[in-house]
């Protein structure tokens, strides 16, 4: 029996071969997700998952330019299951809220188990991808190996290394276990011999209570010797930044002044320590929204540490500062405070004049706000001033209304 012309035509059409792009699975249901997971089973193969949106540039400059390379073609139908799913759609929204994508392209490699065994944010071109590929091949291959062997007690330090680098992605909590046992075993000489322990105390042992720490303040010049002054700055940097976000997250005032006293003056100038000292406050307070202790910060560095010749810059910055980031009528009060401080100091400064209006009208003084911002158009000084005095007017006008 004769085949019909069109049958064949629709037959080649739905085949997609390796010549022409990367061979995907489009997931459009939970039953298309589950074959896709039953393959990645019975293949022992990572998902290579593709999270786009129709709208989204960068996935199809991926499409055009980067699974049309012929390497990752052959590379990829042969060590993943690669998939595809439109995050706007109704299923792939599911996907994309289970597998946390906040921005596109997201690319991921899965597990058989669904979990996230790395992932690449954004776009990539063919060689990275490649890399990444490899990479996680190679990773998913050696993982159940290096996991046998550290449950063994026979695993290397270079193995430990690799372990905890695979797990970081993987299993967090598992890789800090790991590293934890590791550093515990660490001597003088592995940080001075091997920079990557030092970048792992930095991950995982960065608490200023730490032996790592202790040790990398009182042994600065070997470090510094070893590794160079770039290193040993990053180092603190890290420890900077992480403690931070632990004196944040549990109002830990002590490790906010530790920061201030004993981490800032080792990755900066002398010079340089009280704005940084300032800045770090800042951020504390506004985000504990302990806001006289902000308020107090603010004028106290203005008092102590600025210029008059560069009062009024300050003062517009910090208002205009406040009104993005913080909230209440506290907040607003004080940078309207500053603000008029600014004005009073330079009448002529537009922007100060018109942010002033503007938060008179956050305040609920909206005839105050608008006649401040008429005030403040007749001293700018080009259209796009003008032009921002009517944007700010209309603002308010509609907070009025509203």
């Amino acid at each position: 029996m004769r085949v019909p012309l069109v049958v064949i035509s629709i037959f080649i059409s739905s085949l997609t071969f390796a010549s022409d792009s990367l061979l995907f699975n489009e997931i459009k249901n939970e039953k298309d997700w589950q074959k896709v997971v039953e393959l990645a089973k019975a293949q022992n193969k990572l998902l290579f998952v593709d999270a786009y949106a129709d709208w989204c540039a960068y996935c199809h400059q991926l499409d055009e330019e980067v699974y049309t390379n012929n390497q990752i073609i052959k590379y990829f139908n042969d060590n993943f299951i690669n998939v595809k799913f439109d995050t706007e759609s109704e299923y792939g929204a599911q996907l994309a809220n289970i597998f946390g994508v906040s921005s596109l392209p997201t690319l991921f490699f899965i597990t058989e188990d669904q979990e996230i065994f790395d992932t690449i944010l954004g776009f990539v071109p063919a060689p990275a991808l490649m890399a990444y590929g490899q990479r996680a091949v190679d990773d998913f291959a050696q993982l159940p190996i290096l996991e046998k062997k550290y449950d063994d007690l026979i695993a290397t330090n270079e193995e430990k290394l690799d372990l905890i680098r695979i797990l970081e992605n993987k299993d967090f909590e598992r890789a800090a276990e790991v590293a934890k046992d590791y550093i515990s075993q660490l001597k003088l000489e592995d940080l001075l011999e091997n920079v990557e322990n030092l970048w792992l105390v930095s991950r995982f042992e960065n608490h200023l209570s730490s032996a790592p720490y202790r040790y990398m303040t009182t042994h600065k010049s070997e470090i510094i010797e070893a590794h160079g002054i770039d290193e040993y700055e990053d180092y603190f940097k890290t420890i900077y930044n992480d403690n931070l976000q632990l004196a944040i997250k549990y109002g830990d005032e002590n490790l906010l002044y530790q920061l201030i006293r004993e981490v800032l003056p080792e990755f900066l100038p002398e010079v340089e320590i009280p704005e940084a000292a300032f800045i770090t406050k800042k951020l504390y307070f506004g985000q504990r929204r302990n806001y006289q202790k902000y308020q107090f910060e603010v004028n106290s560095y203005m008092n102590n540490h600025v210029a008059e010749d560069s009062k009024v810059d300050f003062l517009f910055s910090n208002g205009l500062e406040i009104i993005e980031d913080q909230e209440g009528v506290a907040m607003l009060q004080f940078a309207a405070n500053l603000l008029t401080q600014a004005t009073a100091i330079n009448p002529t400064h537009f922007e100060a004049a018109a942010l002033l209006g503007y938060a008179k009208g956050l305040l609920g003084d909206y005839d105050v706000a608008i006649a401040q911002i008429e005030k403040a158009k007749t001293i700018a000084q080009n259209d796009e001033q003008r032009e921002m005095a009517d944007s700010l007017i209309l603002a308010v006008q509609q907070m009025k209304g509203s």
